[in-house]
């Protein structure tokens, strides 16, 4: 029923209508005894008809008013009068966000002034368990002061509840069948709203990535003619890169809007609050940009300040064109390119890796992982279109390399047990070239391959680089090895010589470039040198360049060297070519040499934790996040009472320890200082903390207490993990031996709390072959056994018993063991992606928990067993490509 002006509903009276939808009408209404005006939104009789749902909607309102928020519309009362039911709230003068958005995108300023306040709401409703579900700019409104104001939180699940249905997808169609009057508009459902599936916090984050995108670039991310149209976008399509449609975007909001699109829930933010800070730190970003382009203000009058800036303007100018012929000098002596314009090629859902330009400079063939697992696309340079090559493929396909004719690409694949492959240019005629190897490098005359023998995908700190480097002509037997120590081989342009990266140092942390004669029988040529990690060489066509990847300027960008293509020796320092992306990886060169490619990657890693039944060895429910944000957290411990829980740093800065309580909050710094410290572990009386550290230049095992004090150094030798004893008077460790090859390590049990190895130094046996090294991990409740890997570059590991002074092989994969409470099965991680259980006595083997592409890192246990706590890296990549002129 319609009311008109001057009608009254108890002490309201009505004045205007403002609106109507799917919840019922709602009018500017007087308050004649408080005299003031209010909205008032009267429900529709089928709703308040229904007694069971008009109980659950008062009880839910009265959640919603006690928000008290100053972004969240206040309701102030839920009234009857008349039979009619309504809510009384909060009347903002203003207009909603829907007129605010212009084509093109509202300006940076404007955008983050909406878009905090907005996060801000919405974070402040999911921390009291409201879930908004029905997130649109028809229920925001912005005041003339641009104040934001959210509407009708918590008001779509009542909409769901209209058309309830015990079948998601018979919910779902009643839902779009009914002129959008229960979840409002689909372009910003959620992939799994859309589906009928269960939702939580998660479907908010999602539809408050489609109004940030729409906010940024003045259209929506999903399209289509129908309302099954836009729900199939949302379902399948990879929305068009927001820096293709307005480049002066933050590379970092675009990350942000991105990762709140993931399809995966799981992939998402899992907490607005991480948005709302994610925002916060680009507007400071900006803010802190805008402040250091401002100059001081000057001492003295007007006519000094303009002299002083017109002096300071033809220094500029003149410093400017010195660096400009500086530059062309360099740029004409070196070869290299004296412009290089940069642009976005693909966005579809998950990591594109691995990207190879044709030589005509016309094609790039890829690794995409769209399609669930990594299949290689073939997409012209200058289209949007990708054709997925391997898609009849069940198995992972990827690193794909052009041929120099481009004919024929070389790639990785794991189809029959694994190794190198080649295809044609359009996928046709497959076969294999080798049982073994990744990142194939084809010769200049196209007859031979070089590849590694060990992967190498975008981190090359990780002990698996220490690979071989090897060659296999095309049709003629088998590989013959080049190099010991290598990844990422690169062909120089007239076949002498083959760069490759490595730990050639034997630094952790550390690689260098080196080229060795294609020819082989030569010592390799070190290029760069350095406590860097410089990587992934190509040739330029001329041989007289090599680019590489280095985190030498502070974050993972192009490099490039003058090097002698005949001596493989550098010919000066490398300098630096900055691309627009804060990890670069994976460069690839055309034969014309005006186009690079490159990986472009978003990392986050952070920590979780995840319900453990002990008796039956498995997972409960899904995981929960410990931290958030985009620093590196790595290697977490639970202290034994399990209220809290350590960890360091491994981005952002490198190297510090911090603790926090157990759900990730109140979070304490506990080292803060040059030295990289890793892998902490409580001790069994919560009192201390052990951990490797390079303090002093060397990798050694050191303690400090949890409040951050007394901090000491228990081994003389070079020392890297740490295992506590059941009663915590003893540590394993992981040691360096000096007097061995590089690499060997053998393990030692040393007194805890003995400074220098003051106590007892037992060494452990050497394990049987074909192990040389025993990484002890964890010891057994009882202090009988120890876990431990099997080295940091062979998977597997074994159980050294302190009592017979034995080993027993346990498992020919995984690493990073650790016991259950009962002392007889040992929880692991394999393959980066697994958790499984294993127990000693039955030798069975289950898989408990597994994810598709994200890394899952080392797990630890509670004394009780019943909480996992673990690292997960998220990585998301494109392909983006440098013009070079």
């Amino acid at each position: 029923m319609a009311l008109g002006p001057g009608a009254r509903l108890g002490t309201f009276e009505i004045v205007s209508t403002l609106g109507a939808g799917g919840m019922g009408i709602v009018y500017r209404a007087h308050d004649t005894r408080l005299r003031r005006d209010v909205a008032l939104k009267i429900l529709p009789d089928t709703f308040a008809g229904d007694p069971e749902r008009l109980d659950r909607f008062q009880r839910e309102a009265q959640a919603i008013a006690a928000l008290n928020h100053p972004n969240v519309v206040t309701i102030y009362s839920v009234e009857e009068r008349d039979g009619l039911h309504f809510l009384t709230m909060e009347l903002i003068e203003g207009t909603t966000l829907v007129d605010v958005i212009r084509p093109g995108g509202l300006s940076l300023d404007t955008l983050l002034t909406i878009a905090l306040p907005l996060a801000d709401a919405i974070s402040a409703a999911h921390q009291r368990s409201i879930v908004h579900r029905d997130l649109k700019p028809a229920n925001v409104m912005v005041t003339a002061d641009q104040r934001v104001k959210v509407l009708d939180f918590g008001l779509a699940k009542l909409k769901q509840d209209v058309y309830a249905s015990p079948e998601p997808s018979l919910a779902t169609t009643a839902q779009l069948t009914a002129q959008h009057s229960v979840l409002g508009t689909p372009s910003y459902m959620s992939p799994e709203q859309a589906e009928g599936k269960p939702v939580d916090a998660r479907t908010d984050i999602f539809s408050l990535g489609v109004m940030l995108y729409e906010m940024a670039t003045g259209v929506r991310p999903f399209h289509g003619d129908s309302s099954l149209a836009i729900l199939s976008s949302i379902l399948k399509d990879t929305p068009s890169s927001m820096l293709a449609l307005r480049p002066d975007l933050p590379l970092d909001f675009d990350r942000i809007v991105r990762r709140c699109l993931a399809k995966d829930p799981t992939r998402r933010y899992q907490t607005s609050l991480d948005v709302r800070n994610e925002l916060e730190d680009v507007q400071r970003q900006i803010s802190s940009r805008s402040a250091s382009a401002v100059p001081g203000r000057p001492s003295g009058g007007r006519r000094g300040w303009r002299t002083i800036a017109a002096t300071a303007v033809v220094m500029a100018l003149v410093v400017a064109a010195a660096a400009l012929l500086w530059r062309a000098r360099v740029d004409r002596e070196s070869g290299a390119p004296s412009h290089m314009t940069f642009d976005h090629l693909t966005s579809q859902s998950g990591a594109e890796l691995f990207p190879s330009v044709s030589p005509d400079g016309k094609w790039i063939v890829y690794t995409g992982e769209a399609s669930g697992n990594r299949d290689i696309y073939l997409q012209s340079v200058s289209g949007q279109t990708a054709i997925n090559l391997t898609k009849d493929s069940p198995d992972e396909d990827e690193q794909p390399a052009f041929s120099p004719d481009g004919e024929r690409i070389a790639f990785r694949s794991s189809r029959d047990g694994g190794g190198i492959f080649v295809m044609g240019r359009t996928g046709e005629g497959v076969r294999r070239l080798t049982r073994a190897g990744f990142n194939p490098a084809w010769s200049p005359d196209g007859s031979a391959i070089a590849f590694a023998s060990v992967a190498t995908e975008i981190r090359p700190q990780n002990a698996e680089q220490r690979g071989r480097i090897m060659v296999v002509v095309l049709n003629q037997g088998e590989p013959r090895e080049l190099a010991t120590d290598g990844m990422l081989p690169a062909w120089s342009p007239h076949g002498k010589r083959i760069a490759f990266s490595g730990r050639l140092s034997g630094a952790a942390g550390v690689s260098n470039l080196a080229t060795v004669a294609a020819s082989g029988g030569e010592p390799a040529v070190p290029v760069t040198t350095g406590g860097f990690m410089n990587w992934n060489p190509i040739w330029t066509h001329d041989g007289t360049q090599l680019y590489f990847v280095s985190n030498r300027g502070g974050t993972m960008n192009i490099w490039r060297v003058a090097i002698d293509e005949d001596t493989g020796q550098a010919r000066g320092q490398p300098e630096p070519i900055t691309s627009p992306a804060p990890f670069t990886a994976h460069l690839s060169l055309a034969g014309t040499g005006t186009l690079l490619a490159y990986s472009a990657v978003l990392e986050t890693q952070n920590i979780q934790k995840l319900r453990v039944d002990p008796v039956k060895g498995e997972v409960v429910g899904d995981p929960v996040a410990v931290t958030t944000g985009t620093r590196f957290w790595s290697d977490p411990d639970p202290s034994p009472d399990g209220t809290s829980v350590v960890f360091y740093s491994q981005v952002g800065p490198e190297g510090d320890l911090y603790v926090a309580n157990s759900d990730g909050i109140a979070m304490r710094q506990l080292t803060d200082d040059v030295a990289i410290d890793r892998v902490p572990r409580w001790s069994p009386d919560g009192e201390w903390i052990s951990m490797f550290s390079d303090r002093g230049g060397t990798l050694h095992a050191w303690e400090i207490r949890r409040d951050g004090s007394d901090l000491r150094q228990l081994t003389r030798q070079p020392s890297s993990v740490t295992a506590w004893s059941p009663d915590g008077r003893r540590l394993a460790i992981s040691r360096r031996v000096l007097n061995a090859k590089q690499g060997d390590r053998t393990a030692s049990i040393i007194d805890a709390h003995v400074p220098l190895e003051g106590g007892t130094v037992v060494d452990l046996p050497a394990p049987p072959p074909p192990f040389v090294t025993f990484n002890p991990n964890a010891w057994s409740p009882d202090g009988t056994r120890i876990a431990g890997q099997n080295g940091f570059t062979t998977p597997g590991f074994s159980i050294y018993s302190t009592v017979t002074k034995t080993f027993e092989r346990a498992v020919e994969f995984g690493e990073w063991p650790v016991w259950l409470p009962d002392g007889k099965r040992i929880l692991f991680v394999a393959r980066g992606h697994e958790f499984h259980v294993f127990d000693t006595r039955t030798k069975e083997l289950k898989r408990i928990y597994s994810v598709k592409r994200d890394t899952l890192g080392p797990p630890r246990l509670t004394r009780d067993g019943r909480d996992m706590y673990f690292s997960r890296r998220v990585t998301e990549a494109d392909i983006w490509v440098a013009k070079l002129r």
